[in-house]
């Protein structure tokens, strides 16, 4: 850190957040910032390292991919959730999709969570999609490179020969598409049951310091709630096959009881609303609750091995231990379906 307060902190480009508008909102009456920008988040670690920079932002899925935290790095702490669940660029949402719709995603669990919201979609990634319909790969279609796909699916939803495609909601934003979208929401409608739990890690940003740094430096960016789904992500990450982790919807928010209780009648869950309600009506506890959700659905749709747990902010990380211990049971009772496990 500079003598007159001005942190540096380093970003290198990923797929997986929006790293460059992260600190867009920053006041910079309380926190002065330089951003700098990094080839990846290797050069962004070695800076860190070096003391050319303060801070390293990551998104947190690729942190958790990497080994770049050691012993001289820590997690200060997270920023604010955003942008944490995928969209569909059609001209209609996907219920109202025609039959047998074509709608291309290179996520792998948005794939099987759509076959599980309509039977009749044809739902493909880019390379299922170049051979199946025989077409020539197009050189500018770069494989991992969501922004060279969505211009790709783009032209090719124009010329109707799809119906639409799904990208994460960032992607969107920062390649300033104007066309529509439906959000593909882990909070399902009124009358549904169907909900798009994200991928692991959807919507975190961590910020990496060395080990030392004074978190009360940094304290106005951060984030409670998105420092719990961080540490209850990689708690879950850590007890999960490999084979699994590209397929499993996790989503970890805090809640407020008033508003648990109203999802609960809602849904007519009497479960949840037994839990926090008395059998005298009194609330039992106001204090906050994290809501912990897996999902895992089949390669078809057809199956759906789901989880949740609620409790107590304090209690969490235990909660989530507990919860996973229970998932790997689900999980092994399911092998006997020969194809739910087809990964």
């Amino acid at each position: 850190m500079d003598n007159d307060g001005v942190l540096k902190i380093a970003r290198a480009p990923t797929d997986s957040a929006d790293l460059l508008g992260a600190l867009s909102k920053v006041d910079s009456n309380q926190i002065e910032i330089e951003e700098i920008s990094v080839s990846n988040l290797e050069e962004g670690f070695k800076m860190l390292d070096d003391g050319g920079v303060d801070l390293v932002l990551g998104a947190a899925i690729d942190i958790s991919n990497s080994d770049f935290l050691s012993n001289d790095f820590k997690v200060i702490g997270a920023l604010p959730l955003r942008d944490w669940n995928f969209v569909l660029v059609s001209e209609d949402r996907p219920r109202h999709l025609p039959k047998n719709a074509i709608v291309l995603s290179e996520n792998k669990l948005v794939r099987r969570q759509l076959r599980r919201l309509r039977g009749d979609l044809r739902v493909r990634s880019a390379n299922a999609h170049i051979g199946i319909e025989e077409i020539e790969r197009p050189k500018e279609l770069i494989e991992g490179d969501l922004f060279s796909f969505s211009k790709w699916a783009e032209q090719l939803r124009l010329s109707d020969q799809i119906d639409g495609y799904v990208i994460p909601r960032h992607t969107h934003r920062m390649a300033g598409m104007k066309t529509r979208r439906h959000a593909l929401s882990q909070e399902p409608a009124e009358d549904e049951l169907i909900r798009f739990l994200p991928s692991p890690h959807s919507g975190t940003i961590l910020v990496i310091g060395r080990i030392g740094f004074p978190r009360q430096r940094v304290k106005e960016i951060l984030d409670e709630e998105a420092e719990t789904s961080w540490n209850i992500g990689e708690i879950i990450l850590s007890e999960i096959d490999d084979e699994m982790k590209d397929v499993i919807g996790i989503i970890v928010r805090h809640r407020q009881p008033g508003t648990l209780i109203r999802e609960a009648e809602r849904r007519k869950d009497l479960l949840t609303h037994n839990v926090l309600i008395g059998p005298e009506g009194e609330l039992r506890a106001n204090e906050t609750k994290v809501d912990i959700q897996m999902e895992l659905v089949s390669h078809r749709g057809n199956s759906t091995i789901s989880i949740q747990r609620i409790a107590n902010l304090v209690d969490s990380s235990v909660a989530a231990r507990f919860m996973v211990e229970d998932w790997k049971k689900l999980v092994r009772l399911s092998e006997e379906r020969s194809d739910f496990l087809n990964l």
